[in-house]
């Protein structure tokens, strides 16, 4: 059974997901291996999304039928490289035809570049992803961003990342998350700008600017995930050791991280980025197609979240 294909806590969000009657339509922004176009497929049979495939037509069929697939009755959108399969998704977005993109086997900046177009983009506020994984080790769903879009993200750019983080988490029915700022250390030193954001971050937190959520940082990944360890350092924390979202202080520590989650924890990850008008669901080019399915698990439960 397809089913078969989720861990266990992945499995409890598609039962979530398949209990929503109405089908999204995704736009697959070119599927050019066969991970992609199983992995939208697979979203299709399952009973999710409708897919639009967009990318050299002759070109995906061929790919589709070396995995016994038949492309036939489905929308397909034929374009000439990867840089008019982006604008093309995009285009599919502002018109209301696709509710969300999943990206195939392009570069993600090329996707990247044609949603965050100036003039003809779909961009709301700062895009950022999150990973949403299944972890063994851990005894719930682990949210860790940005871990493939923002390079050095500043102040603003971290409260940005925040908020979409808070909104998935939302989505997928953690209604108050555990958000743990991580750094290299638990306090606040002048000289690592990680520790100054995160205590400017709490601040904000303390304010009103993120509702809903309870945040705590600077922390160190060993006091974040382990109570015994908080204990052992005296360090008070309503959240170690039960964190919901993991923020990481740059894109090279949060690639890096949910990596090696995958590796060698061989957690289950799906991706959705949140700051365009729709769900972008990025994963990389190697990414299994019960992977790319689940992103799309996730991209209907935030749209039944949002009443979209």
């Amino acid at each position: 059974m397809n089913e078969d294909l989720f861990q266990e806590k992945n499995k409890f969000f598609l039962e979530k997901a398949l209990k929503i009657p109405k089908r999204i339509n995704i736009a697959i922004a070119y599927p050019l291996n066969e991970q992609a176009i199983e992995g939208a497929l697979l979203a299709y049979d399952l009973g999710l999304i409708d897919p639009i495939f967009i990318g050299p037509k002759n070109k995906m069929i061929e790919i589709a039928k070396k995995i016994g697939k038949d492309l036939s009755k489905h929308s397909i959108s034929d374009t000439e490289n990867s840089t008019s399969a982006a604008k093309k998704a995009v285009e599919l977005v502002k018109q209301g035809e696709a509710k969300a993109i999943l990206k195939g086997s392009l570069e993600t900046s090329i996707l990247l570049g044609a949603v965050l177009n100036k003039e003809s983009g779909i961009r709301d506020r700062r895009i950022s992803n999150c990973y949403i994984c299944d972890t063994p080790f851990y005894k719930k769903p682990l949210i860790y961003t940005d871990v493939g879009i923002n390079i050095l993200p500043n102040l603003k750019t971290k409260k940005d990342i925040i908020l979409n983080a808070i909104d998935v988490a939302h989505s997928i029915g953690i209604k108050k998350p555990k958000i743990a700022l991580l750094s290299c250390l638990e306090k606040v030193k002048e000289e690592i700008v990680s520790t100054l954001d995160a205590e400017a971050l709490v601040k904000m937190a303390k304010e009103g600017e993120f509702k809903n959520a309870i945040i705590e940082g600077p922390l160190s990944f060993d006091i974040a995930f382990d109570k015994k360890i908080a204990e052992a350092k005296n360090f008070p924390s309503e959240i170690a050791g039960d964190v919901d979202i993991a923020v990481f202080p740059n894109l090279d520590a949060g690639n890096i991280a949910v990596k090696q989650l995958e590796i060698f924890s061989k957690a289950q990850c799906g991706s959705l980025a949140l700051g365009a008008k729709v769900p972008i669901l990025i994963n990389s080019r190697n990414t299994l197609a019960a992977e790319r399915a689940l992103s799309c698990v996730f991209a209907k439960l935030f749209y039944e979240h949002k009443n979209l």
